[in-house]
């Protein structure tokens, strides 16, 4: 009987003593950690906003994306067919988009350097021959970070 009474109390005891989370993450809050997943909220923003501005600010100079094709370098692209390329086609043939993003861990792989990985759902209306579309998808992602002049931009994962 007395096991009984002190069960709940013992409980909340485990619940109170364990770590406390970033909302709506499963990122452990601390500042570092916070400073990163504001970033991916400010990055998930602007693209719902399609603010292309805001977008410039984020990326690095240094950004470099593979696709996800380690052994194939015809699909690699850097800053600049982002800016030149992919953002102009999001302002100008994306109408409208819902975005959501679920941080699921960050890693500092430097002082310098952070990852963020998360699940993120979107959907979008694009422009096709004149006819809008509707696209939808759930996937998982990261974003890479790099501390350039005590700013945090990203060089990697768009």
């Amino acid at each position: 009987m007395y096991i009984r009474k002190l069960f709940p109390l013992l409980m909340l005891t485990l619940v109170a003593c364990g770590p406390k989370y970033i909302p709506n993450t499963e990122v452990p809050d601390n500042p570092k950690n916070r400073e990163i997943v504001e970033l991916v909220e400010r990055y998930r923003q602007a693209v719902e906003e399609r603010n292309i501005n805001a977008l410039k600010e984020m990326i690095s100079r240094s950004y470099f994306s593979n696709a996800g094709t380690t052994s194939d370098d015809e699909d690699d692209y850097a800053a600049e067919l982002v800016e030149q390329t992919i953002l102009p086609f999001l302002k100008q043939n994306i109408k409208k988009v819902q975005y959501g993003i679920f941080v699921k861990r960050v890693r500092f792989e430097s002082p310098t350097r952070a990852v963020a990985e998360f699940e993120h759902s979107f959907r979008y209306l694009y422009v096709v021959d004149g006819k809008d579309r509707w696209q939808q998808r759930i996937d998982f992602n990261r974003l890479e970070f790099a501390l350039e002049d005590d700013v945090w931009r990203i060089t990697g994962g768009l």
